[in-house]
């Protein structure tokens, strides 16, 4: 059988010559120039009369003049062949290449097109004047054909039970271009297990992230990520040849090493390589069984993305559609996080109010100050990194729960206590556009009594796959409300989406508190929008004082400024850090939407949601003044820091960089 399947495989050895000796061509061509170039100010040209002449360049155009199938095109110097293409509206097939990375690491080569009768790379091959580009010969389509049945013959076939089966790129160029099925590397390689012994293929020792080698197309989409938007250089290429992979620094595994789970790698990954690590299968069991009472949240940002799993433009604002199919699934209550946005504003403020009144001299204690800046600690993965990477700063950290926790908290000891439940008979989903809140639900401080607050964290990617196997129209449901205790959030909650949301809904609510005056505008705009530092300072009338406060999302941003803090080159008094560019609306748990203007689509959406409300303060929503009212006192009070408020643990030395065999996996769990 072995022997048929490989003289089957023989019709394509041309297409595979062909497209070997096409990713060859471009890979010299790439190097060519840079090899023979010299400085800015001359230029070398070879002839025949001459080995070596240096000749004055001549002024470059600034703009460039291309032809692409066919079409005059114009285009700005510097532009890249892919940029040719695409002005005109063609198809180029890209896997590495992605709109929101800084630069695209070129290591597909599926992306290769026609020039002058040359194949090159499109998204890594400068255009030049007077190029002549064609995507659609039967060359180009024979050699793209050949490199993607490559990887295709080093891929797993087993697309059915895949969780990004349906969503997966390279699945959608297999199919457009019909990639023939070769023999696996696995199958007709002697000494492929001899390579590959080495390397743990399947690493599922986090509860965020899951790493399956077998379904790598070595893209590096992962890496560039990982060192250049999020600056944490733990993802890396090692080894070279048929031996190079992806791994976490000096091969450890992935919850020994520095990763925070921030899951920017997940949200690029074309296949199924790095995803969350899921729950949705487990989660659809419990609504199935019928045997605990059901209980979801969902959070300020996944409204404004989960019309996109469903075929909505990014920004489509889903509330009630959503809240409508979670019934639909099976969930016998549905909670908003909103309502534990609110609070969490109401415990932060009276905590940043207490930290600032130390600091001014108004009000003194009996032990030790605790310092400013105070950072927010809504997110889990900037939470990791100051554990693990600046346990110095664990002072500065609110001692606040996140909104996901302080609604598990809320439900399981004082929501179901008195409806009659015991806590372990209700099980609460909580749909996070983040993948560290999965490891944040984990934390052993997160519960008590034997049972956890948060049962199971589905992302928003998760919770579209549950209404596709469901087969559930989410958007042509008719409109439901949350219910209530916990269903009424306000527009400074809906804000915590974006980032800048906490500190615009955080300043709504100290302004007031502390002067006892409404601010002259609800919006603060110097925290707003996708930079990703920010800074402002507010006045505060009557105390003659004044909050000095920064806003960074993405956790290169963070780094930079905690560098400057520590440095003494940056003074705040307060500071929201979000790990993922643009807060938790561009979560790594979010759908893999590609478009360039994504993140700014649901960043707007959301202060559509916030402008339209009639209420816009954590501390004027009515259930947030019934809970204290009834269950907390006021806010930091003993009830509070006993539900809502945690403790940080310096994880410095818990995470190591060396190899660790104790808790590699050898293959996935079914």
């Amino acid at each position: 059988m072995q022997t048929l399947a490989m003289h089957g495989a023989l019709q394509y050895l041309p297409m595979l010559q062909q497209a070997t000796q096409a990713v060859a061509t471009a890979a010299c061509g790439r190097l060519g120039p840079k090899l023979l170039s010299t400085s800015p100010n001359s230029s070398i040209s070879t002839s025949s009369n001459t080995l070596l002449s240096v000749a004055q360049p001549a002024e470059a155009p600034q703009t460039l003049r291309v032809t692409v199938n066919g079409h005059p095109v114009e285009l700005p110097k510097g532009s890249s062949l892919y940029d040719a293409v695409t002005q005109i509206g063609a198809y180029v097939p890209v896997l590495c290449k992605h709109p929101r990375l800084p630069n695209t690491p070129g290591a597909c080569r599926v992306c290769m097109v026609d020039v002058d009768g040359r194949m090159k790379p499109a998204c890594c091959t400068p255009a030049y004047d007077g190029a002549v580009i064609n995507t659609d010969t039967d060359e180009v389509r024979h050699v793209i054909t050949g490199t993607l049945a490559l990887l295709r013959a080093n891929h797993p076939e087993d697309c059915m039970s895949c969780d990004v089966n349906g969503k997966c790129e390279f699945q959608d160029l297999i199919n457009r271009y019909q990639v023939p099925k070769w023999p696996k590397l696995r199958e007709v390689s002697d000494d492929y297990i001899e390579h590959t012994s080495h390397t743990t293929l399947y690493d599922q020792s986090s509860p965020a992230i899951k790493l399956d080698l077998e379904k790598c197309i070595k893209c590096s989409r992962c890496v560039t990520t990982c060192e250049e938007v999020q600056g944490m250089n733990v993802l890396g290429m090692f080894n070279r040849g048929r031996d190079r992979h992806i791994g976490f620094v000096h091969e450890s595994d992935l919850e020994l090493s520095k990763c925070i789970e921030c899951g920017q790698c997940v949200s690029v990954c074309p296949v199924g390589a790095l995803s969350e690590n899921t729950s949705w299968r487990e989660v659809l069991s419990l609504l199935q069984s019928k045997r605990k009472i059901m209980v979801a949240q969902t959070a300020p940002a996944v409204r404004v993305a989960i019309g996109e799993e469903v075929g909505l433009p990014p920004g489509a604002i889903e509330t009630h559609q959503m809240v409508a199919g979670l019934r639909q699934l099976g969930f016998d209550y549905v909670f908003d996080t909103d309502f534990a946005a609110d609070l969490t504003i109401m415990e932060e403020g009276t905590e940043l109010l207490h930290r600032l009144k130390l600091a001014w001299g108004l009000e003194k204690t009996d032990g030790p100050v605790p310092p400013l800046p105070m950072f927010t600690s809504c997110c889990p993965a900037w939470v990791s990194l100051v554990e693990t990477d600046y346990p110095e700063l664990i002072p500065n950290l609110s001692s606040c729960k996140s909104p996901q926790q302080m609604l598990g908290a809320n439900v399981k000891a004082v929501w179901a206590e008195r409806l009659g439940y015991k806590p372990e008979d209700v099980c609460l989903v909580s749909i996070m556009p983040c993948t560290a809140k999965k490891h944040e639900a984990k934390r052993p401080e997160m519960g008590r009594g034997g049972y956890r607050d948060v049962d199971y964290v589905l992302t928003t990617r998760e919770l579209g796959r549950l209404f596709r196997f469901n087969k559930i129209n989410m958007a042509a449901l008719p409109k439901e409300q949350y219910d209530n205790p916990m269903g009424t959030g306000s527009g400074a909650g809906v804000l915590f989406g974006n980032t800048g949301g906490v500190m615009e809904a955080a300043v709504r609510t100290v302004y007031e508190v502390a002067t006892g005056q409404e601010m002259p505008s609800l919006n603060l705009d110097a925290v707003r929008g996708l930079k990703g530092v920010k800074e402002a300072n507010l006045s505060l009338p009557g105390l003659d004082k004044s909050v000095k406060v920064a806003v960074c999302s993405g956790i290169k941003n963070a780094r930079h400024l905690v560098e400057e803090v520590r440095n003494g080159r940056a003074d705040y008094d307060f500071v929201e850090v979000m790990s993922c560019p643009g807060g938790c609306i561009g979560g790594g748990g979010q759908p893999k939407t590609k478009g360039p203007d994504v993140l700014a689509r649901r960043m707007q959406a959301v202060y559509n949601i916030d402008r339209d409300m009639r209420l816009r303060k954590s501390h004027e929503n009515p259930q947030i003044k019934e809970v204290y009212a009834q269950v907390y006192g006021e806010p930091n009070s003993h009830k509070s820091h006993e539900l809502l408020h945690t403790h940080y643990n310096d994880r410095s030395k818990q995470t190591e960089l060396g190899y660790s065999d104790s808790l590699k996996e050898d293959a996935p769990v079914p």
